[in-house]
């Protein structure tokens, strides 16, 4: 279980590709509770999306989901 500060947003990503958000500090490389101040914008597309450690391996790229728009 994890206590998010007030003020804080907990960010969690899918895992598949070992993703590295809230779940991990950022003294150890993850992204840790981000602020409310650095919040931006709103995501609506997916670019890009690969299945593999590198862009370079083509064949594990994710084609159904480019430029896919988020709901």
């Amino acid at each position: 279980m994890f206590s998010v500060p007030d003020g804080h947003y907990f960010f969690m990503g899918d895992n598949r590709d070992n993703s590295s958000d809230s779940r991990l500090p950022q003294t150890v490389g993850g992204v840790g509770f981000v602020p409310y101040e650095n919040l931006v914008g709103r995501a609506d597309r997916v670019m890009f999306s690969s299945a593999g450690s590198s862009m370079l391996f083509f064949w594990t790229w994710r084609g159904d989901r480019f430029f896919k728009r988020i709901e």
